[in-house]
Parts: structure tokens; C-alpha cells; sequence
């Protein structure tokens, strides 16, 4: 599928909106229909059935559907945008990109309906990429938090994903003292050859007490309430892991602790970089679909 393809951005954040305005500067004719479109992005919101009836793709939110997997992203306070069951009708044929699925809805909605969809999330170009704007943002946001650098700190970081993987690199290049909990021997060795100190999950607590700052990626509870209590006076905890979590929040709250969930931070403190990231996988997937003979 090359540059002048028709393109319809459905829901999302500021993160779409700068990929739809990297695209139509790339050629392709994009429109936009329940997104945020911030002055300079050059696009205007387009009816959404005339849109479709044009479009040779159409581009959910990398943060994908909310609920059964009936509604795309929006960021608060805007609801989540309800996906019609006319709108797949009239996207026959036509692939709908999206990050991830939070329920079976979609996914069956689009299969009776003939529309492939392609879900890019777990792509290791777009997940690995994706990484970079979470984990400095995580970084950001918890220095803020605890009013003090990384630099000279000791720092646990709870999985060693892709986003843990650069989360450790860049927390490590900036002077802290790093520790990776992980379930897996092969995790905890990844850990320790880029430079980091391995232990296993249910060391969790007691390594708590030495360190300032405390990152959860796994979105499973692992940051329970012993950590918590164990955690260095005026160390804070930031959760990127999918919602809800891997923290005990409520126990987090009544120990006194500074603990944040923050999802979707590409989206929030970096569009363009994320806006960058994901145009280019956009293009990406389409022209290994089209190669596949996946839509016509």
C-alpha cells in the first residue's frame, strides 16, 4: 500500500493525531473521526461513514479498545468512543490496524463483518521503539515524584520486558544503582548482561529497603503490601505496567508511599516522538499485509 492510500484515524490520543499528520505530510490522505486534532495538525474531523466509505485502512489507538472491546481509547476527560457495528460493515474488506484488544467484541465483530485485524502492539518494531518514550517518561515522572535524580540512587525495577529492558539501560547510563526482580533464570540473566543485579520476584520486599525509587512493569501483583512497607522513607513507586497494575495502590495509600499508575505516557509527554513511532509501523503493517495478499 504506498503513499496515496486513503487513511482513517478512529479514536486515540495525541499520539494519533501526530501520526496522522506525519502520514499526510508522507502523501497519504488521511482523515479523522473522534480524535484529538491539536491546532497544526493540518486535518479537520471528517464524517465517519463517508470517511470509511473511502478508506483503504482504518487506524485505531494503540491503546486499543477499552471494556468487552466495544469502545476505542480516548484520554480523559473525553468518553471512550463507542465503535458502530456499521462501521465494520462498511469497512468490508478493509484491514483496521489497533494495538491491542481489551475484549472479545471487536475481534468478533470484525471477523463476521470480513475485516482483517491486524494488532501491532506486540510488534517488537513498534513495542521495543515504544519502550524508549515509556521508560524516559517513567524516569521523568518519578524523579518529579520523589524530588530527587536517579543519579546515585538505588533503583528496582519489577520485569525484564522489552519496556524494563531500556527502562534498566537508561536508568543504569544515568547513575543509579539497579536491581531487576524477574520470574526467569533467562530474564534475570538478560538483567545482569546489561549491567543490572538479578534477583528473583519474592525478593522483592526485602530489596525494597535499600532503594529510592521503584518500578513496576509486570502487570501482575508483584508490588505488594510488604514491599511497600519494607520501601525506604521517601522512595516512590511507578507503575507502567498495563491497568491495573502490579501495585497494591490501596496499600500504598494508607502506608503513606507515593504510588502512581501511569499509563499511556507516550501518548502524554511525547506524541511526536510516539506520533513518529507509530506512523512508521502503520506503513510497516500495511505493506507486509499487502505482500501477504491479507486484504485486497
Amino acid at each position: 500500500m504506498d503513499g496515496s492510500a486513503h487513511l482513517v484515524f478512529l479514536g486515540g490520543d495525541r499520539r494519533e493525531a501526530e501520526a496522522a499528520r506525519v502520514l499526510a505530510g508522507r502523501g497519504y490522505a488521511v482523515a479523522a473521526h473522534g480524535c484529538l486534532l491539536p491546532a497544526g495538525t493540518g486535518l479537520e474531523p471528517r464524517d465517519v461513514a463517508v470517511a470509511l466509505a473511502e478508506a483503504d485502512a482504518v487506524v485505531c489507538p494503540a491503546l486499543g479498545t477499552v471494556g468487552d472491546g466495544d469502545a476505542l481509547f480516548r484520554p480523559s476527560p473525553m468518553p471512550p468512543l463507542p465503535i458502530a457495528a456499521s462501521w465494520l460493515d462498511l469497512s468490508h474488506g478493509v484491514p483496521w490496524l489497533i494495538g491491542r484488544t481489551s475484549g472479545p467484541w471487536l475481534g468478533r465483530a470484525a471477523a463476521a463483518a470480513g475485516v482483517p485485524l491486524l494488532q501491532y502492539g506486540e510488534r517488537d518494531d513498534y513495542a521495543l521503539l515504544n519502550a524508549i518514550p515509556t521508560a524516559e517518561g517513567a524516569v521523568a515522572e518519578a524523579c518529579r515524584m520523589a524530588g530527587r535524580t536517579v543519579w546515585g540512587q538505588r533503583a528496582l525495577v519489577a520485569g525484564c520486558g522489552r519496556c524494563a529492558q531500556v527502562l534498566l539501560v537508561r536508568l543504569l547510563a544515568w547513575g543509579a544503582e539497579v536491581v531487576c526482580a524477574a520470574r526467569r533464570p533467562g530474564a534475570r540473566a538478560l538483567a545482569q548482561a546489561l549491567g543490572a543485579r538479578a534477583i528473583e520476584m519474592e525478593a522483592i520486599p526485602a530489596e525494597a529497603r535499600r532503594c529510592q525509587f521503584l518500578f513496576n512493569t509486570v502487570p501482575a501483583p508483584v508490588v505488594g503490601r510488604a514491599a511497600l512497607a519494607a520501601l525506604a522513607p521517601g522512595a516512590v513507586v511507578t507503575d507502567i505496567a498495563s491497568a491495573p497494575g502490579g501495585t497494591d495502590f490501596r496499600a500504598a495509600e494508607e502506608l503513606g508511599v507515593q504510588a502512581r499508575l501511569l499509563p499511556g505516557i507516550p501518548g502524554r509527554l511525547f506524541p511526536a516522538t510516539a506520533g513518529r513511532i507509530l506512523a512508521d509501523v502503520v506503513v510497516a503493517v500495511l505493506a507486509e499485509a499487502a505482500a501477504a495478499g491479507a486484504f485486497v
